[in-house]
């Protein structure tokens, strides 16, 4: 087909609009059969750590503080997922993984420009994901006094169990798969229409043969002979 034409593409679109309901009808299956039997809800708890002044200073805390508690920011957030926590962790927790298992389910943040630390912790559990968090928390707060020899990590708030799965969200699955379905109808539906090369007026055969139509034979239907 040399030309795209709209008002035909649009009477073939809707003379094949079951398909477009066939495909969404698949979509919104495929979303439930998903939702029901592949997807593995998943927990999340966080607790968080803010950098305090060292006992070792004074009581007052100085500029000096403060520039060395942001500076020792991002130093914090990779000693969290280090091997020293995490072995130190699953050794108290009794976990059934691995440093690296472990380390993939923790995810550290910080505010910008602030001494805040965020510790994520997703499972498929939300009680796990919850002592997981509260523990690395501990751990990390104990072993910084060894590494730097230093006391300035103060627990703001512990993790508490997660009662609804953060990664489940069944309104958005639906609009996907009814979405998908739809793109999916139209573009076979467009490809179908582009290929399709038969006759649908007289003037496709002055197009495509060259010669004019003299006449044309309208469709007959006879009558219903009466008993």
């Amino acid at each position: 087909m040399e030309e795209f034409n709209i008002s035909e593409f649009i009477k073939y679109y809707f003379s094949k609009f079951i398909i477009v309901i066939l495909f969404v009808l698949i979509g919104t299956v495929a979303s439930i059969y998903y939702n029901e039997n592949i997807q593995v809800p998943m927990y999340k708890s966080q607790t968080s750590l803010v950098l305090t002044r060292s006992n070792n200073s004074n009581s007052t805390i100085t500029q000096n503080d403060i520039s060395l508690n942001k500076n020792l920011v991002s130093t914090y957030r990779e000693i969290i997922k280090s091997r020293r926590i995490l072995s130190r962790v699953i050794e108290n927790l009794n976990l059934d993984m691995t440093e690296k298992e472990l380390g993939s389910r923790i995810s550290v943040t910080s505010a910008n420009d602030t001494e805040l630390i965020i510790i994520s912790v997703t499972d498929e559990h939300g009680r796990i994901a919850r002592n997981i968090a509260n523990e690395i928390a501990k751990v990390f707060k104990a072993e910084i006094t060894s590494i730097y020899n230093i006391e300035n990590i103060s627990i703001v708030d512990e993790a508490v169990e997660a009662r609804e799965p953060y990664n489940v969200n069944i309104v958005k699955q639906y609009v996907i798969g009814i979405g998908a379905g739809f793109l999916l109808a139209s573009m076979i539906i467009t490809i179908c229409f582009y290929l399709d090369d038969s006759i649908k007026k007289p003037e496709d055969i002055e197009e495509k043969i060259g010669l004019s139509v003299l006449a044309t034979v309208p469709k007959y239907k006879g009558k219903r002979k009466r008993k």
